[in-house]
């Protein structure tokens, strides 16, 4: 798939992730918007409008899982906005089952590849476009 013109907001407390991700999602053709928080991610993506959310889970301000509750609540009259979890800890298990019930579309435990990351965005926006 080609990334021209999605936009991508990424939400990490830690900024080595966040760059690290722009880079691999910048050089596949992608438009990235950044922010550190649950709070700033909320404000970014009200601006923003992204086609597709990646945030952390475990983040000052607000988890990534009260962030997808919050981007589910304030999209009830405009397109559902794939959004996709990445965390370092280790239940997977849990983690997918508590990704799903906030309204998260995927899940990625850290560490993971490039080619798992562009993978899962190219299959989340692919599905979110038809």
């Amino acid at each position: 798939m080609n990334g021209t013109e999605k936009n991508i907001l990424i939400v990490d407390d830690d900024r080595s992730i966040q760059e690290l991700l722009r880079i691999i999602l910048t050089k596949n053709g992608y438009s990235v918007h950044q922010a550190t928080d649950g709070e700033e991610a909320i404000i970014k993506y009200m601006e923003v409008q992204p086609d597709l959310v990646i945030s952390d889970i475990s983040m000052p301000k607000g988890d990534g899982f009260n962030v997808a509750i919050i981007i589910r609540s304030k999209e009830r009259d405009g397109p559902r906005i794939p959004i996709l979890l990445i965390s370092a800890f280790y239940d997977d298990h849990a983690n997918v089952q508590n990704a799903e019930r906030c309204g998260a579309d995927a899940f990625l435990s850290k560490p993971f590849t490039q080619k798992q990351l562009i993978d899962a965005v190219e299959g989340l926006l692919e599905n979110s476009d038809g």
